[in-house]
C-alpha cells in the first residue's frame, strides 16, 4: 500500500513540480500511514523512489527526440574514458537510483520518526 501510494503521488507531484518532490510525498505517507518498523519504511519508500525514477528515465530515454540520456550522461563521463563506453541508459539509471533512493528513504524514515515521536506506540 505504502509502495503503490508513493509510486502515484510521487509520480503526479515530480510531474508537476521539480525532481525532490519526491522527498515531501515519502515523508507525509509514511507520517500517515501507520508503519511497525522504520526499517521497512525506508527501504519501501527508497525502492519507490527508485522506481519511479528509474521508469521516468526510461520513459524520457524511449521518448526524447534529442537524445537526452546520451548527453546527460556524457555530462559524467567526460573525463572519465573508462564510463565512456557504458550505455547512457544504464549509466543514468545508475544515477537516478544513487541519488533518488537516499532521499526518499530518509525522508520516509523521517516521517514515520516524527510520528513515533508525536504519537508513541502503544507498548510503551
Amino acid at each position: 500500500m505504502l509502495y503503490i501510494l508513493i509510486l502515484l503521488f510521487g509520480g503526479v507531484c515530480s510531474y508537476f513540480g521539480p525532481w525532490w518532490t519526491i522527498a515531501p510525498v515519502c515523508f507525509v505517507i509514511c507520517f500517515l500511514l501507520p508503519q511497525k518498523k522504520p526499517a521497512s519504511a525506508f527501504w519501501t519508500s527508497a525502492f519507490a523512489g527508485v522506481t519511479l525514477w528509474a521508469g521516468y528515465s526510461v520513459y524520457l530515454h524511449l521518448g526524447a527526440e534529442a537524445e537526452l540520456t546520451t548527453k546527460v550522461a556524457g555530462i559524467f563521463t567526460a573525463g572519465l574514458p573508462a564510463l565512456a563506453d557504458m550505455p547512457a541508459i544504464a549509466l543514468v539509471l545508475i544515477i537516478a537510483a544513487c541519488v533518488t533512493g537516499p532521499v526518499s528513504g530518509f525522508s520516509g524514515l523521517a516521517g514515520i520518526k516524527l510520528r513515533q515521536l508525536i504519537r508513541p506506540p502503544h507498548g510503551r
